[in-house]
This record gives C-alpha cells, sequence and structure tokens, in this order.
C-alpha cells in the first residue's frame, strides 16, 4: 500500500481529486450472483404412454398408423402424437417447422391435425379442434401446423398432455395414379419446435 501512496501521490499532480482515483484507484472485483437456467422443454410420444425429447432425426417418435395397411389412391388412415411440458417447465407454445418428406409417396399425401384424446374419423367433426386443414379440407405436408400450447408442468410432475390426431390421405387422382414415385414408401416428418409463449 506504501507503494500506492507513493503512486497516487505522483500522479495527482495537476489532476482533480476525483480523476485520480477514478485513474489510480486499486481494482475491486465483485461477483454476481449464481445463475441457472431454467428446465423449459417438452416431450413427445407416439404411443401414449412412453415419452422422450426427440432431439434428433435419430431419436424421432414414431407415429403408428391406423388401419395399418398399404394405401391405395383414396385410403385415409389416423395417426396420433401427444406432448407435454417436461417436470418443472414452465408453459411453452409449439410450432412445427415444414414437414420434410422423402420421395415418392410422402410428397403425394394431404393431411389435417385435430387435437383430440381419440384418433378416428369422429374426431375431426369439431371445427374447434382444428389445427390444420378442415372437415373436407386437407393440405399438403409442407402446410406447417397452427402454434399451440402446452400448460405448465409442476416441479414434480409433467405437465397436462396435449394430444393430436393426424389424418393423413392419399388422393384419388389422376397425378396419383400416373406418379411412378407413388410406389414407394417413406415416412413423413414433422419437427415439434417449443418458444416462448
Amino acid at each position: 500500500m506504501a507503494a500506492s501512496g507513493v503512486l497516487l501521490g505522483v500522479a495527482a499532480v495537476g489532476l482533480t481529486t476525483t480523476n485520480v482515483v477514478a485513474t489510480w484507484q486499486d481494482p475491486v472485483f465483485g461477483e454476481g450472483a449464481s445463475f441457472q437456467a431454467a428446465n423449459i422443454g417438452f416431450e413427445i410420444s407416439g404411443d401414449g404412454s412412453t415419452y422422450r425429447s426427440g432431439t434428433s432425426a435419430s431419436d424421432a417418435v414414431t407415429m403408428t398408423a391406423t388401419p395399418a395397411t398399404a394405401m391405395l389412391p383414396g385410403t385415409t388412415v389416423y395417426t396420433a402424437v401427444s406432448l407435454r411440458t417436461k417436470t418443472g417447465s414452465s408453459a411453452i407454445t409449439v410450432a412445427t417447422k415444414a414437414t420434410t418428406t422423402a420421395a415418392g409417396l410422402p410428397n403425394r399425401l394431404l393431411y389435417a391435425v385435430v387435437r383430440s384424446s381419440t384418433c378416428t374419423s369422429s374426431a375431426f367433426t369439431d371445427l374447434g379442434n382444428y389445427l390444420v386443414g378442415g372437415v373436407t379440407t386437407d393440405v399438403p405436408l409442407s402446410t406447417a401446423l397452427t402454434d399451440f400450447p402446452l400448460q405448465a408442468a409442476t416441479a414434480t410432475a409433467p405437465g397436462p398432455t396435449a394430444s393430436l390426431c393426424f389424418r393423413l390421405r392419399l388422393p384419388d387422382t389422376i397425378e396419383v395414379w400416373t406418379d411412378s414415385s407413388v410406389p414407394g414408401s417413406g415416412p413423413p416428418v414433422w419437427n415439434f419446435e417449443g418458444k416462448k409463449p
């Protein structure tokens, strides 16, 4: 501290006291509080019971279609997916990115989605439940779903389940019948993204 006093004395020549203190004062360090990221996120299930994060293509959840038969033009199948916030998560909004598809059959499929805990044709009669499409309107797979909310979880349990039912249809059109790539197969893929409500 004696050495510091000498430096202060030298530096003070021709300067105001305020300038000397601001320029030559010994450094003082302050440490901020400890910060932690919140546990925000959601889980997805293809069977309504086994949930996982599904954060990569290799961890994708498979939705099982019913009836599970080969699709002819004019065929309609139904498949369900369930989502919920992870334990400790606040409420979030879920959006979908544009669907990615393999060549052939997935590019010809049309779809509609409703919020429903049952996944049959009867789930598509209530106009207020639609996230995409309509009672008689199916859209291309590249059409994203309307954003929908997931309720907050508690500190000890995940949030309430949001059940979605997808209606997939292969149109009975000349374009489908004459498309040589349609006899192929491949899964349509939807990417669900959580974001701030």
